[in-house]
């Protein structure tokens, strides 16, 4: 399965898991709960889903990768102490309380969640010292004598052998307990999460044309060479500083994360294909509605695609910058209301802490309300500055679509560009029902012409 099915699966089996009878016990004994097992390549986004799951379900969180434990601080200390056995006193060895068990008793006061999900990554690539600790784990659910707590659900992730050289196999015995979830690649969802996320849209148009490259791992007489969705997102993630601070790319930069030389090179032709038409097509007058569509009717597949990826990057910003000021406004309505600053700070802290912070909302939020600033006065100011936002991006998303009309009607390539742009789960979540988005996905489906929702 993909990435998005896993994590659905994922959730329901915790759901499931943490479902309660009338008398506040769980449905499924706490002995019938088997570890989850998430197993696929380096870079799906494995570890990732983990925290968003916990937060859409409202639970607690514990992750660990632990390959980075020694097996003291996994199972405990040994210490020494004096047990009474038929009369007599003898010295035994007891184990102090692992820190992973300790740090999950340590999130349910911090976080107040009596119940979460405790995710250890890298399970099966362990070294000697740990893997009977880690078996343990798995079939008992506990290290060394302490038990992880009740309510509390046990995910775990690895890679195959064939993409990690010290991942181990396990048997039969561990296997009967647990339940395996494989993952594969799957370009079309990375793409819908990439675009929400707000990836580069260099990186977008490249997949977009090469999917088959969003993973490759193959041996050659020099090592391996690989490139995985992580490496995708972290590049991304300095394209985006590198533009803004007007610094160049090349292949060195692209090479040290893009870990396959002939994958590198094309991706690096295709940025400058990308910037090319970047600047040939003027994006601002495509959504101020004053470009001319005549060029594009006669591009290329590839030349439109980029048009289209700059295109859903841009809306998707203004999506973004919208969505924070909405979350900012109902922050401070409720402290202007009589809340406390001191809870709406501590609650956007914890969701800012999680990876699910849509739009980075939460952690725009905290840095606004952890201030000085009048709540009141702040709070009619956000409230303009919301109006400012979303108006202009009513304009630019029907102008966007009124552009791709005139120039192809509800040709495929019109369709592809309403897809992009319901893929991002700002445009959606920003966007009114019954407003721009939905009109034009009907104008779009259903024939009614582009004038009619095009703002000019």
């Amino acid at each position: 399965m993909n990435i998005q099915e896993a994590k659905d699966a994922v959730k329901d089996a915790v759901r499931a898991y943490l479902d309660k009878d009338g008398t506040g016990g769980y449905v499924i004994p706490r002995s019938r709960q088997r570890p989850i097992m998430i197993m696929g390549a380096p870079g799906l986004g494995k570890t990732a889903i983990m925290s968003q799951i916990a937060a859409e379900l409202g639970i607690g969180y514990v992750g660990y990768t632990i390959t980075h434990h020694t097996r003291q601080s996994a199972i405990g200390l040994p210490m020494i102490e004096t047990r009474c056995f038929g009369g007599e006193e003898s010295p035994i060895t007891r184990y102090t309380m692992s820190e992973i068990i300790a740090s999950v008793y340590e999130a349910m006061e911090a976080q107040g969640r009596r119940e979460g999900i405790l995710f250890i990554d890298e399970v099966n690539c362990v070294s000697e010292t740990l893997s009977a600790a880690m078996l343990d784990l798995l079939q008992n659910k506990k290290f060394g004598p302490h038990r992880i707590p009740p309510g509390w659900v046990l995910v775990a992730a690895g890679n195959p052998p064939e993409f990690n050289s010290s991942a181990r196999e396990f048997d039969i015995a561990t296997l009967d307990r647990i339940r395996v979830i494989e993952v594969e690649p799957d370009t079309d969802v990375w793409l819908r999460y990439a675009v929400s996320a707000g990836v580069h849209d260099s990186v977008t148009y490249y997949l977009n044309v090469k999917p088959q490259n969003l993973l490759s791992i193959r041996s050659t007489p020099d090592g391996p060479v690989f490139v995985t969705p992580r490496g995708w997102e972290d590049l991304s993630t300095v394209l985006k500083e590198y533009d803004s601070l007007g610094l160049e790319t090349d292949i060195g930069l692209v090479s040290q994360y893009i870990r396959d030389p002939d994958i590198a090179s094309e991706f690096v032709r295709y940025l400058g294909f990308h910037r090319r038409y970047k600047e040939e097509y003027d994006v601002t007058s495509i959504l101020d509605g004053s470009s001319d569509p005549e060029r594009i009717r006669g591009a290329g597949a590839e030349e439109k695609l980029s048009v289209m990826s700059v295109i859903v990057g841009r809306l998707n910003s203004e999506a973004e910058e919208g969505l924070r000021l909405e979350t900012l406004a109902s922050v401070l309505r409720r402290i202007s209301d009589g809340g406390s600053r001191e809870d709406a700070v501590r609650e956007l802290r914890s969701r800012a802490e999680s990876s699910s912070d849509p739009a980075g909302a939460s952690s725009f939020c905290l840095s606004v309300v952890s201030g000085d600033a009048d709540p009141v006065r702040t709070l009619s100011e956000t409230e303009d500055g919301l109006r400012t936002v979303s108006s202009v991006f009513e304009t630019h998303l029907s102008n966007a679509v009124g552009f791709m009309m005139d120039a192809f009607g509800r040709g495929q390539e019109t369709v592809s560009l309403m897809a992009g742009l319901i893929s991002c789960y700002s445009v959606v979540m920003f966007s009114k029902p019954g407003g721009v988005l939905y009109g034009l996905n009907d104008s779009v489906l259903r024939g009614e012409g582009a004038s009619r929702w095009r703002t000019g």
